[in-house]
């Protein structure tokens, strides 16, 4: 069993990530990972937290864009990015990867983390969808090295949250609030 964890990337200024977690009514954990850019580490309710609505919000405020990353069993990520309140760009690190679902008439569906479906006999294309630089580097401190990032995207790396650090690091941030678990969040000492 690999590492699982949910955390959302947010630029802008405190105050309006703050007021961003309130309004969800999440329990999160905010860590500077670099200039005006934040780690938000929300609770985890059975080993999940939910960051899609999270992100949406800390999108809002004007000039800022947010990504939430879903990092899951070390086998995949799934980010979405968000602008203005409204997701931009979706990204999937693997999309060999699906999930065996039955209908109430017992015939198989396969949907990938993303939600799009896959006939039953159907293989799946592979590699990353969305490993778009461009699309990612608002949320990185410049300069950014698009070939490290688009690298990063592309993969393949063995273990996702290796991707992950990668793509954050490529981005010039700092990776490790962005893999730290709620309670290791708290109990960092690293919260704003």
């Amino acid at each position: 069993m690999g590492s699982s964890y949910q955390t959302v990337l947010a630029t802008g200024d405190l105050a309006d990530v703050r007021t961003a977690v309130a309004e969800s009514g999440q329990d999160a954990v905010v860590i500077p990972v670099g200039d005006r850019r934040w780690a938000v580490v929300p609770a985890q309710d059975d080993g999940y937290a939910e960051t899609e609505d999270l992100a949406e919000l800390l999108s809002r405020p004007e000039g800022s864009v947010a990504a939430s990353f879903d990092v899951f069993d070390s086998d995949y990520i799934v980010a979405k990015l968000f602008r203005g309140g409204r997701g931009y760009h979706d990204y999937l690190s693997d999309q060999a990867y699906v999930i065996e679902l039955w209908d109430e008439d017992d015939n198989e569906i396969l949907l990938d983390p993303l939600g799009r479906p896959y006939p039953p006999n159907a293989t799946p294309p592979t590699g990353a969808y969305g490993a778009d630089p461009a699309a990612f580097a608002p949320l990185g401190i410049a300069p950014i090295d698009e070939t490290a990032l688009s690298a990063a995207l592309r993969g393949p790396v063995h273990m996702a949250e290796k991707q992950h650090h990668a793509i954050l690091h490529a981005l010039n941030l700092d990776p490790r609030p962005l893999q730290m678990s709620y309670k290791r969040a708290v109990t960092s000492g690293l919260g704003v």
